[in-house]
């Protein structure tokens, strides 16, 4: 056994930044620490979530689910950072 494991999220990290693709661990980080937020149900109502320059845009199949998030974006917002140890997420749109 090796004195010096990583973990595979460690080494993806290093290698999107050899390839000069940060942004792409951002948002992979980002869309992540929202998922585990919002849970499992959520998650599936989701149709797409994207993340550039501090707005983390998420697509949702229900009109209502839609309204409910977007009056608890702020909340929403506060917990995704916490999750991610920092202040990425800037705003969250919900369309």
């Amino acid at each position: 056994m090796y004195s010096n494991e990583h973990t595979l999220q460690d080494l993806l990290r290093k290698a999107y930044h050899r390839l000069d693709m940060d942004d792409t661990a951002q948002e992979m980080e980002v869309v992540r620490a929202y998922r585990s937020v919002v849970g499992d149900l959520i998650s599936r109502l989701t149709t797409k979530a994207r993340y550039t320059k501090g707005v983390l845009r998420v697509e949702l199949a229900s009109a209502a689910l839609r309204q409910e998030l977007y009056y608890r974006r702020s909340s929403l917002t506060d917990r995704i950072n916490e999750t991610l140890g920092s202040t990425a997420v800037k705003k969250i749109e919900f369309v």
